[in-house]
């Protein structure tokens, strides 16, 4: 079993319309959505009979009032002032178990802070049934590398278990804690890049990461006729780091309208020929990391 990770160092390249088109291709395979923050991929994919499964990133403080003698101690010690008239307020608890430790007649435990969902599914593309995965962050809460993981860990266990030879995933933009989490053992890094100035120097970061990691990459450059001048700049850049590129895809209204649409990409015929080169490009860079 192998995975793809669609990645881009910024939102806004296009990633997920590559994700989702790549996984049209791909036949059997499994697919993913890391970016927990704002999962994009199943609007594309519509999963259906998606099961979700509650996920905890963290734990917080309660105050059992019966046992509690009021001495204020914990009140006194809270760095987040979280604790008022021995009672904790959940939206300011850090969950650092402080005020457990420190309390003289144990009124306080510790208990999971329900933080978000993970979800897995099956999508229809095509004329093929697959298995997608993705989750939801509640707004405001972290450790959304920890979800990224739990997503990650269920489509692995199902992809070994049913013996799919690939998992797609469309990962999450920039280059932090979500991203480090989805680098986790995957075989080939597929970067979609814009010709902007910020994209370059977005791609830039991204592959030191990557480079950091010992992770292999190839690169797209999408709307390329935007700006022919960086695209030209990023494809020689490319060239001096080794990172092959598998293709340069100009700006597409019809590809823009799909996506506008909730539909994948590649389904339409305006679409499909500007895309599945570059698919062809990916996988025969991946038959060569083995």
């Amino acid at each position: 079993m192998k995975e793809i990770l669609i990645l881009s160092g910024k939102g806004g390249t296009g990633k997920t319309s590559f994700a989702a088109s790549f996984i049209y291709f791909a036949g059997r395979c499994i697919a993913c959505d890391y970016d927990v923050d704002a999962s994009n991929l199943p609007i594309l994919l519509k999963p259906r009979s998606s099961k979700g499964q509650e996920f905890s990133g963290g734990e917080r403080a309660v105050i059992n009032r019966e046992a509690c003698i009021e001495c204020g101690l914990c009140e006194d010690l809270c760095r987040f002032d979280a604790i008022r008239e021995y009672s904790v307020n959940q939206l300011l608890c850090e969950g650092c178990a402080f005020c457990y430790h420190v309390c003289p007649v144990n009124a306080v435990t510790m208990e999971e802070r329900p933080s978000g969902k993970w979800f897995e599914g099956t999508a229809c593309t095509g004329s093929r049934d697959i298995p997608v995965f993705f989750a939801e962050l509640r707004p405001g809460e972290e450790n959304s590398g920890k979800l990224v993981a739990q997503v990650k860990s269920a489509a692995r266990d199902r992809a070994d278990k049913e013996n799919f030879p690939l998992i797609i995933s469309d990962g999450p933009p920039g280059i932090g804690c979500p991203v480090i989490s989805a680098l986790v053992g995957i075989d080939l890094a597929v970067i979609v890049a814009e010709p902007s100035v910020s994209g370059f120097h977005d791609i830039q970061r991204l592959n030191d990461l990557l480079e950091l990691r010992g992770v292999k990459s190839i690169l797209v450059i999408n709307k390329c006729d935007l700006n022919p001048d960086v695209a030209e700049d990023m494809e020689k850049w490319a060239a001096m780091k080794g990172i092959p590129c598998a293709g340069k895809v100009a700006f597409s209204t019809a590809l823009a309208g799909a996506v506008a649409e909730g539909e994948i990409p590649v389904t339409r015929s305006e679409v499909y020929p500007l895309i599945f080169p570059v698919w062809q490009k990916i996988l025969e860079k991946l038959k060569d990391e083995k």
